[in-house]
């Protein structure tokens, strides 16, 4: 009889007690989710208690000032339960508007993608999903926009691999990005086909990616063969590594697409040997993993890089398949 009860009970949580819960968890504190919900302080508890009477235990732990909030062991576990509910309604939202003729879908997008890449792949969902809308989150990193995927703010992202922790999303390597240095050209003609040896980093005064995955392995491997970077600077602004490598601050180390966003006289040297690359990768949450017009766009991102991107692709898709207007090889 009490078992009948309970899940009675439970049939009475209502998707903003969800939305309470989640934005808690993410914001870590009362006030951070009030504004985040457009609520009030006074209305986020009283959807937490309502959730809290309905579960019939404590889902967070009360933070005391100045401390963030936490949830607890059920909190924890009832919040997986509800990133997936907003998956889903998000997923019937974009599957009404399909049915209704439009679906928007909600892609996030770093630098290089963004310049280089997203384009061409617009165009070529375009021709293969005429239906599908794209709304664009570009941002300088990929750190943001894993949050964003995450909390389901966005339904794919384009990410710099490997990820520190891939939790539940779908990963798939699109393209080998190889790793490079840039330096000021000061007169001097162009060294664009001389290579550097990595020993000769050693003492340099570098300039590079700040959250970049990439850029932590490379600095790891670097340190195991005995060379210790020095990075003057550290950004995900492509725009603020440019000012600080064209006023002499130092050598940019960048992957070569994001290398080649910087306008002016500089010099881009590859490797010899070469260094670990960075792997672009484009990532989208299990609950979307069948969604048509997600895979539509997985289909189309595919087919663009393996295109534009020729040998840098990870995988390369049949060559019957017809070329892009405007690629490039």
């Amino acid at each position: 009889m009490n078992d009948g009860v309970g899940r009675s009970a439970w049939q009475g949580i209502e998707v903003r007690h969800l939305a309470a819960l989640q934005a808690l968890a993410e914001e870590a504190s009362f006030h951070g989710a009030a504004r985040r919900l457009g609520y009030s302080q006074p209305a986020v508890s009283q959807q937490l208690a309502a959730l809290e009477r309905i579960v019939g235990t404590q889902l967070v732990n009360r933070p005391r000032v100045s401390h963030p909030l936490t949830l607890t062991d059920a909190g924890a576990r009832l919040l997986v339960h509800a990133r997936a509910v907003q998956a889903s309604l998000s997923s019937a939202q974009a599957e009404i508007r399909a049915g209704a003729g439009r679906v928007q879908l909600r892609i996030g997008a770093f630098q290089t993608v963004a310049a280089h890449l997203l384009p061409h792949v617009v165009r070529e969902l375009e021709r293969r999903a005429p239906h599908v809308d794209i709304s664009l989150d570009d941002c300088p990193g990929d750190t943001r926009l894993i949050t964003s995927l995450d909390r389901g703010d966005l339904d794919a992202c384009f990410v710099d691999l490997p990820l520190r922790s891939e939790g539940a999303l779908q990963i798939d390597p699109l393209a080998i990005d190889e790793y490079v240095l840039v330096t000021p050209r000061n007169g001097r003609r162009p060294a664009q086909c001389e290579p550097v040896h990595p020993v000769e980093l050693r003492g340099l005064k570098l300039i590079g990616f700040k959250r970049s995955g990439s850029t932590h392995r490379l600095i790891e491997h670097l340190h195991a063969d005995g060379i210790e970077t020095n990075f003057v600077l550290r950004s995900d602004d492509n725009n603020v590594i440019h000012g600080f490598v064209a006023a002499g601050f130092g050598a940019a180390l960048l992957p070569r697409l994001a290398a080649e966003l910087l306008s002016g006289a500089f010099d881009i040297r590859p490797f010899e040997p070469g260094l670990p690359p960075r792997i672009i990768g484009l990532a989208w949450t299990q609950e979307l993993a069948e969604a048509p017009w997600l895979l539509a766009f997985v289909g189309a991102t595919r087919s663009v890089v393996a295109h534009i991107w020729g040998e840098r692709a990870v995988g390369r898709v049949p060559a019957t398949q017809p070329r892009l207007a405007g690629a490039q090889t």
